[in-house]
């Protein structure tokens, strides 16, 4: 390290053979910093600094190194300011920063306050799986770092069997099971989830993973390390007077610098494992566990039994899912786009033909599908949800077909095999029809369908769907992605706690295992290994303050810990019984109702209460209504009006006096009562336009609905008439200030809200700063639940925004429906919902919810009515600012155009770059119609959808 004179050496400056840290490498440098009189030497030697950590983490170029290590000797190294030990000392700490990108992204920051941007170069990103990309630079440089080391290729079949109750998905997964398919008894019906993990035969079969987890880890090891790369030595330092190289090595010899001085990059070099573990530092922490492997290598191999031999590369997850419309709300949490899906179908039933549920099942409300439910209903209702929460909007553009249709009771159809088949492809033909013709659900199916009879274990067609599940997961871009070799331990400790039926365990034992690992991961790597493995479903890991202590690691838990809060409790305590009745009629749980509930609980939920809450307030399953105390902190003091601040104090101290601490849930609440105009269109009174959430696919999980009630009741007081709460199963009435109300509800595939006022004075308007507040709540709620954020972009948003014309007596459901986006483009547009057709203007329909949107859209821009040139599109990249994806999009890029240009490390640097590329692509593409005065309307729609909440002053 750095050690300028009158200064005490830095531990780790690599003279003791230790490899520095960062912050050590911060520091030497920070004390260099310093001690440096002359400002124009501390500038230079800042430039040179800055160079060669650009180039460390961004370009690799091995000029720039060389160049500046040469100016740095001939100028600044030979000088008066710097001793000679000091020129060497730097001279070390350039060539640390070079070859550590992590240090040298991580010391700009420190000591010169500079952001250089990722390390991740475009050819090991491309390495990189998309759920790893979608984490921050941090993250993905951790990643990385740890590919870098070592990785495996993983080929896992997360296989999903859904449909619903009684259908035989149980029955088929035991005949898809070598060790099921003996089994003679009736399978009982599954209670939320049940997970198999398997092995791929070479037969083709698959076998239950029954392996002792030693050698299994020592199997993957062996594997890993067999392929292993000199990747760290990529780039290794030494004089080119032929001294002999120290492989991984960050540090020379202490040796005059001159201009003689030459650095080599050798090229990566397959090595022994012995040989890469003792001379690679980055290996080092690995080999007593590569000398523990090598020892058993042979021994592992001679010892398999026969079967063992047979066994594949590949694994196998089978999810069978339960079929009762209970479950249905739950599912959301493990549905993913790394999946592949058996969607099966009773083909006795007729697809018009009503589900008929037992009454003490009928608690499936959230999800939509319990009143007048026919089968087509709950065949869609699987397909939207798979099509919702398995990453629909590809990186890639494409959506590779991931459910094969299954159709069962093949032994109760009438007619030759033949016929059969027919009935089977037409059966679902008809049901798919039901869809929009080209709608992009459709692409998700697999066009090979297949007909069963589970009593015939031994039919052929069990093969055949295993092998058809094994090529649609090659195709997949998750298929043989890289991870860390570095991970496998603790991916195996996961495994022993599962074994040991532990479903929900704490941080602190999961760091302990890990710490008592061959080679421990440090913290930050073990929580970016635990986002990851969330990511990919193994886990449910959340990284906030209220839950980053707590991993779930088997799905039924929080299947049990819902069904808890919706299922009937039997023998209550009388003296609780009107408590009782609160609950069930208003959803309004307290304390005592819940320790009811608590204490009738399975042991493995009973004697984790408190986490049992956490996650499901962090789920909105349940909420806390708002409270006086943390009203400022909920609804945030530097966003809000101190007016409507102050008025919802009011009612907060009108309200909720009589609650001491209770909780609402939303799921069991009953439906409003007739008619529903009377809450969604007061006569009485001024109101707003209806604002509406669309979802684009024409799908919504009705539980999005529920727990935005969830974060309303965290943000606004609930509104009483009468004796009763305005909070019903699909609308909800909230109290804003004195005299004004705002009421939700959704119909299909819509959320509404419309804000109104029973006040006396006729002349006032609703305020469009409270108006604007409460749309960006629900707005930013609601990109929430679809997994975006306006802050990491990558795709575009899952819904749209319209408002209802403002001249309709009574809101109807998707009728008068104005796109707000349009009028960023014209300034009126047509209803034809209204007894006759009429023009709304622009203003009539904003000026409530989006007032600052239609002043950006009103100012005159017809002298922009010209083609724009580079200094238009440089100008618009400059200055566009969180909304830069959006307006890629409304300009007609699609999502897979603007992710490849996304990719190249300039566009991830700096986003004005990123911007300038994608509007020369447009500007390309439209030709005459690339205008100036398109582009600002187009920004000008961009900032609809990523507005900000107006700021009192």
């Amino acid at each position: 390290m750095i050690n300028p004179e009158g200064t005490q050496p830095i531990v780790g400056a690599g003279g003791d053979g230790n490899e520095p840290t960062a912050s050590e490498v911060a520091r030497g440098l920070q004390i260099v910093k310093d001690n440096i009189k002359d400002e124009k030497v501390k500038t230079d030697l800042q430039d040179i600094i800055s160079k060669i950590a650009h180039g460390s983490v961004q370009e690799r170029s091995y000029n720039i190194l060389t160049e500046n290590l040469r100016s740095f000797v001939t100028n600044l190294g030979s000088s008066v300011h710097f001793s000679l030990s000091q020129t060497k000392q730097i001279i070390k700490t350039i060539i640390v920063l070079w070859n550590k990108p992590f240090i040298a992204r991580h010391v700009m920051k420190e000591v010169y306050n500079e952001d250089i941007g990722t390390l991740i170069d475009k050819e090991l990103l491309d390495q990189i799986p998309n759920d790893v990309k979608q984490l921050d630079d941090d993250a993905i440089e951790i990643f990385s770092k740890a590919l870098q080391i070592g990785f495996e290729e993983v080929k896992n079949i997360r296989l999903m069997v859904v449909g619903m109750f009684g259908v035989g998905k149980t029955s088929l997964v035991n005949n898809l099971i070598d060790d099921f398919r003996e089994n003679t008894f009736v399978p009982k019906s599954t209670e939320g989830i049940d997970l198999h993990r398997c092995h791929l035969m070479q037969n083709g079969d698959w076998c239950l993973d029954e392996e002792h987890k030693l050698v299994k880890i020592q199997t993957r090891l062996i594997n890993a390390f067999r392929e292993a790369k000199q990747t760290t030595n990529k780039y290794s330092i030494s004089n080119y007077t032929g001294e002999q190289e120290n492989p991984g090595s960050v540090f020379v010899e202490e040796k005059r610098f001159s201009d003689d001085t030459d650095i080599r990059f050798t090229s990566e070099a397959r090595a022994p494992i012995r040989q890469i573990a003792k001379e690679d530092d980055a290996l080092k922490d690995f080999l007593p566990l590569v000398e523990s492997v090598q020892k058993t290598d042979k021994e592992t191999l001679d010892n398999k039994d026969v079967s063992a031999k047979t066994k594949t590369d590949t694994t196998v997850s089978v999810w069978d899912f339960a079929g009762q419309t209970l479950y249905y709300s739950t599912h959301q949490f493990f549905l993913n786009k790394r999946s592949i899906y058996l969607l099966l179908m009773d083909l006795t039933k007729q697809l018009d033909e009503y589900v008929i549920e037992s009454t003490t099942e009928k608690s499936g409300s959230w999800c939509g599908l319990v009143k007048n439910c026919t089968y087509l209903d709950v065949f869609k209702f699987w397909l939207n949800a798979i099509h919702m929460y398995s990453g629909y909007q590809s990186l890639t553009g494409e959506i590779q077909p991931t459910v094969i249709l299954v159709g069962t009771r093949k032994d109760k159809l009438e007619g030759s095999d033949e016929e059969k088949t027919i009935h089977n492809d037409n059966y679902f033909d008809k049901a798919l029809r039901s869809f929009e013709t080209n709608a992009p659900i459709l692409k998700h199916i697999h066009k090979r369908k297949f007909l069963v009879s589970n009593l015939s274990p031994g039919d052929s067609i069990f093969e055949e769907l295993r092998k058809e599940v094994k090529r649609l997961a090659e195709k997949q871009t998750f298929w043989g992605e890289k991870t860390p070799v570095r991970w496998i331990q603790m991916e195996q400790s996961l495994d022993k706690m599962r074994d040991l039926d532990e479903q929900l365990i704490h941080y602190e034992k999961i760091n302990e295992a890990n710490k008592s690992s061959l080679s421990p991961l440090n913290a930050d790597e073990l929580t970016v290994c635990l986002e990851i493995q969330h990511r990919r479903g193994n886990i449910l890991f959340f990284n906030t303050d209220e839950l980053k202590h707590l991993i779930i690691l088997a799905p039924q838990w929080i299947i049990d810990a819902f069904k808890c809060f919706i299922s009937h409790v039997r023998d209550k305590n009388p003296t609780h019984l009107t408590d009782w009745d609160e609950y069930l009629n208003l959803g309004i749980l307290k304390p005592q109702v819940c320790d009811e509930i608590m204490a009738k609980s399975p042991e493995h939920i009973r004697n984790y209460r408190k986490d049992v809450i956490k996650y499901m307030e962090h789920l909105d399953v349940i909420a806390k209504p708002l409270k006086l105390e943390t009203l400022n902190e909920v609804a945030g003091n530097e966003t809000l009006d101190r007016q409507v601040l102050q008025g919802a104090n009011e009612v907060v101290e009108q309200i909720n006096h009589k609650y001491e601490d209770f909780y609402i849930v939303p799921c069991i609440l009953k439906n409003p009562p007739p008619p529903i105009t009377t809450f969604t269109s007061p006569e009485d009174g001024i109101k707003t336009p209806v604002l509406c959430f669309v979802f684009c696919e024409k799908f919504m999980p009705p539980s999005f609905f529920h727990r935005l009630v969830a974060v309303c009741i965290r943000t606004w007081p609930i509104s009483i008439s009468g004796n009763e709460n305005n909070l019903y199963n699909g609308l909800a009435v909230f109290d804003l200030r004195p005299a004004y109300t705002f009421t939700i509800w959704y119909r299909d595939h819509i959320i509404y809200a419309r804000i109104s006022s029973c006040s006396k004075k006729h002349d006032l308007d609703v305020d469009f700063k409270l108006c604007q507040e409460v749309r960006h709540i629900l707005r930013k709620s609601l990109l929430n639940f679809v997994g975006q954020s306006v802050n990491s972009p990558r795709t575009a948003t899952a819904f749209d925004e319209y408002v209802q014309c403002p001249d309709m007596c009574k809101s109807e459901p998707n009728k008068g429906m104005l796109q707000v986006t349009k009028f960023m483009y014209f300034s009126e547009l047509d209803c034809t919902a209204c007894p006759k057709r009429h023009t709304v203007e622009r203003a009539e329909a904003l000026r409530h919810w989006f007032k600052l949107d239609l002043d950006e859209a009103d100012k005159n821009d017809d002298d922009l009515n010209r083609l724009a040139d580079d200094d238009d599109l440089k100008k618009v990249a400059s200055a566009v600012g969180h909304e830069f994806w959006m307006l890629g999009i409304e300009l007609g890029l699609k999502d897979c155009e603007m992710n490849q240009l996304y990719d190249a490390p300039e566009c991830r640097r700096d986003h004005c770059t990123f911007v300038y590329k994608y509007l020369v692509k447009w500007r390309n593409k439209a030709g005459d119609r690339a205008t100036l005065q398109l582009l600002n309307r187009a920004k000008n729609a961009a900032r609809v959808y990523c507005s900000k909440p107006h700021t009192s002053k």
